[in-house]
């Protein structure tokens, strides 16, 4: 089984503003899960990809969806995850099945819309999927 790690993080952009962000890792750290992280937080820049990538894993049929460094191809019922630059460095892929994606997503969808919590640094959510 793969697990994931949904929690807050305090960043600072331009310096001056605090920002609370929220943050997906891999609780294994293998390469899939780490992958599959940098892939989901890549993709998350654009919020309106987010909707769009359930609708294309809850659909059967052959689709993709790219972020700004990580590519994602969606065939029959498997994710194929790869470094946009360099598609072949076994390195830089990953494979989840569309389930397991989908799942992902959605609860990554839902922590993301939930209202932070005073202890947003002890808070975290685990994620298991196949």
């Amino acid at each position: 089984k793969m697990k994931f790690k949904f929690y807050y993080y305090k960043s600072f952009e331009k310096s001056i503003h605090e920002k609370i962000d929220s943050m997906c890792s891999s609780i294994n750290e293998t390469q899939n899960e780490d992958i599959i992280s940098c892939y989901i937080i890549d993709i998350s820049v654009f919020e309106s990809y987010l909707d769009s990538i359930c609708e294309r894993l809850e659909k059967k049929e052959p689709s993709a969806m790219d972020g700004q460094v990580w590519g994602g191809d969606f065939i029959e019922d498997r994710v194929y995850i790869y470094w946009l630059f360099d598609p072949d460095n076994e390195e830089g892929k990953a494979e989840i099945s569309r389930k397991g994606m989908l799942k992902l997503m959605k609860r990554w969808i839902e922590f993301r819309k939930k209202k932070i919590p005073e202890n947003y640094e002890e808070y975290e959510e685990i994620i298991e999927v196949d």
